[in-house]
């Protein structure tokens, strides 16, 4: 029997915490930093507006409703108001804020960063309660729903769109999806839905559905809502609007989200559990956000705290660890406890060859009208200027993938004076004269083993602080707990055997629920980690290879 449906149209719920509103006229006419301001040259201003309304909503402004077709007149009452509070000026018929002007900017910046982080909460904490969400609910059995069935159902739902170019289609759940019950049936539902969409190149006919499944739960999509809309938190984790094609896709922010939770297993339900303990079973992970940081992160986030204090003002503090060990979750938690939760002391941005200074420092950007280029501070200059505005508050700028860019060429005049905080500067393009904020932390991850960490000179390395985030056998006891007793321990012998070669950490084998999933993830995932360009095994993991005890 299928899962269960609303049997009438299911509203869409939205979770997010709109982003930051601002006085239309003022905004728009800010945002024109630098491009023309003069008679019949207002386009780019009211292309503002119009984004302005769009962001904001139509509320009224000065007695009337902002509108992209306001006189030109009316624009210039609003320009030399601003000008008279000394919020801008225009020079040579160009807009140009003030230093207060830049301080209204950056309030604007620093507000839509907190609802972004806040955001980023709700999903996060959304999708950990999610995780634990079962098909079968004590004390409300579901008609024709086996009273034994194991099945997770927002979790299947994750796995789908990982398993399926992070793309679903509601027919994925209403054909195939919502007529499992049991967790060892994941696997082979989305194999079906692959071979699907090979055969049909990706098209939902509905002249072909019939071979994507032939017991649909409805015939209206509208009656699938329900399911989707608990699957993205509200719109936090994809679109609650599909495609013209019908399908949602996952975006970046929620596939890393998803990635997370997914490397967890749910710890499972007691048999005995009543309502009231379901309830509290699924509330588990919003207290232990809620609470201090739990035993096994306890030690590492430490050892971070403590080298913020010791060396936050002087290095750059890395975690260096294999992939799938967890050391970007703990920069983020480490990094979170460090600027007391306010997500405007803290920036992100994760690095990758192409990445350069122009990117990471201060960099060129065109112009919105096409008139030519314009500087633009970029991520480290923010976070810095905000640091040294507010230099009674820790502030953190979290650099993931650290030594997949070409350190010396990105970094600037952080590798410089990182370790000089009270030598004044100037930026390369720009010229102004700055410093590194000493309230500024810098924390980093990466992996050892990556040849471009491997080339990492002594004027690099000289200015890290590293900590070591290790693959954890117990971690992944935890990862496989769903397996036999002897069948965990065979893998967990195995990995603790060739753990000192292995290229990657326990979260390889997140979401791993029995041994068929065990030897899925052999095959799909790990041995092309341990395979060459050519797609044999690597000599120096053959034996690793060789000993696997489900490959």
């Amino acid at each position: 029997m299928p899962w269960p449906t609303s049997n009438h149209e299911s509203p869409d719920v939205d979770l997010k915490i709109p982003g930051v509103t601002a006085p239309h006229y003022l905004w728009s006419i800010l945002r024109a930093d630098g491009l023309p301001f003069r008679a019949q040259n207002y386009g780019e201003v009211r292309r503002n507006v119009a984004e302005a309304v769009r962001l904001f909503g139509p509320g009224q402004t000065g007695g009337q409703r902002p509108s992209p077709d306001v006189t030109e007149q009316r624009l210039r009452t609003w320009k030399k108001a601003f000008e008279d509070m000394g919020i801008l000026t225009v020079a040579d018929d160009r807009v140009r804020p003030t230093r207060f002007g830049k301080a209204i900017i950056d309030g604007w910046s620093r507000v839509d960063d907190a609802l972004s982080g806040a955001n980023s909460r709700i999903a996060l904490l959304g999708a950990e309660v999610a995780n634990r969400i079962r098909l079968v609910i004590p004390s409300r059995p579901v008609q024709g729903v086996p009273p034994d069935a194991d099945l997770l159902p927002i979790r299947t739902i994750w796995r789908a769109f990982r398993g399926l170019d992070d793309k679903l289609h509601w027919q994925d759940i209403n054909r195939v999806l919502g007529n499992i019950h049991y967790e060892s049936e994941v696997t082979g539902a989305i194999e079906q839905i692959r071979e699907f969409r090979r055969r049909r190149g990706g098209s939902y006919d509905p002249g072909t559905l019939g071979e994507l499944g032939t017991t649909p739960l409805s015939d209206d999509p509208r009656h699938i809502t329900p399911w989707l809309n608990r699957a993205s938190i509200g719109g936090l984790l994809f679109s609650s609007e599909a495609d013209a094609a019908g399908f949602r896709t996952l975006s970046d922010s929620g596939r890393a989200i998803i990635d997370d939770i997914l490397a967890q297993t749910p710890p499972p339900l007691p048999p005995s559990a009543d309502a009231d303990a379901y309830l509290r079973y699924l509330m588990e992970p919003v207290e232990q956000a809620e609470a201090p940081v739990s035993d096994d992160d306890r030690p590492l986030v430490s050892e971070v705290e403590q080298a913020a204090a010791e060396f936050g003002a002087s290095k750059i503090i890395v975690l260096s660890g294999l992939p799938g060990t967890g050391k970007t979750r703990l920069a983020r938690l480490a990094g979170e406890r460090l600027v007391d939760g306010d997500e405007s002391r803290l920036k992100e941005i994760q690095f990758h060859e192409s990445v350069s200074y122009e990117d990471f420092v201060e960099g060129f950007v065109p112009r919105k009208d096409g008139s030519g280029f314009e500087l633009r501070p970029k991520v480290l200059r923010v976070i810095n200027e905000r640091a040294l505005a507010n230099p009674r508050q820790r502030h953190v700028l979290i650099i993931e993938e650290f030594t997949r860019a070409n350190a010396h060429a990105v970094l600037g005049e952080l590798l410089t004076y990182v370790e000089h905080r009270d030598r004044a500067f100037q930026w390369s393009l720009s010229q102004d004269q700055s410093s590194i904020a000493a309230n500024l932390v810098v924390l980093a991850t990466m992996n050892p083993r990556d040849k471009s960490a491997l080339q990492l000179d002594s004027a690099v390395k000289r200015r890290m602080h590293v900590i070591s985030v290790r693959p954890s056998a117990d971690a992944l006891a935890n990862i496989l707990a769903d397996l036999d007793t002897d069948d965990r321990a065979r893998i967990i012998d195995w990995f603790n055997e060739h753990l000192p070669l292995l290229p990657f950490g326990h979260g390889v084998f997140a979401g791993a629920r029995d041994v068929s999933a065990v030897t899925q993830t052999w095959r799909g995932t790990i041995v092309p980690l341990l395979s060459d360009a050519t797609g044999a095994v690597s000599a120096a993991y053959q034996q690793a290879h060789d000993d696997f005890p489900f490959g």
